[in-house]
């Protein structure tokens, strides 16, 4: 048995949760210029990464996403954490980091319709969202390298 055989699904959720992790991860990151400045935006196919509505949409899209997702997991693990589940979070560090890219997006996204937020809280918030999305990326690539043990049943 395969650890996608406990998940909802199948392997088609944990596909399409990695998949948004990375839009996110690289609309973010896109979001400031580097995809321009390291030439990224100049690889075949690659010329909308230098466009900031492309990539602002993108990200709020790919967001809006991941918390569809991650409801969905929650709501039928009835708010557990079943370490069966084999795409989305399983520890407290995960939900600790997106709990905090949540809340300082949270925060930008409100900023950006218009409401006013002190400047030295916007820094905050940037620094937050921006920390915690890289500690999610070195967990991300870290868990590449770890092998996961089969549920028990």
């Amino acid at each position: 048995m395969s650890r996608h055989d406990y998940s909802p699904g199948g392997k088609l959720p944990a596909v399409i949760w990695r998949i948004l992790l990375g839009a996110a991860l690289f609309s973010g990151f896109g979001q400031m210029p580097i995809t321009k400045r390291y030439y990224i935006a100049d690889l075949p196919l690659m010329g909308w990464a230098a466009d900031f509505f492309v990539v602002s949409t993108m990200h709020y899209l790919s967001a809006a996403l991941i918390l569809f997702m991650l409801a969905w997991r929650l709501v039928l693990s009835r708010g557990l954490l079943d370490q069966r589940w084999s795409w989305g979070p399983r520890a407290k560090w995960t939900f600790t980091l997106l709990a905090l890219l949540i809340i300082s997006g949270a925060f930008k996204a409100v900023r950006n319709t218009g409401f006013f937020l002190p400047p030295a809280l916007l820094v905050i918030l940037d620094f937050m969202h921006l920390g915690s999305a890289v500690a999610m990326l070195i967990t991300m690539i870290a868990s590449l390298f770890r092998s996961k043990p089969l549920p028990q049943t």
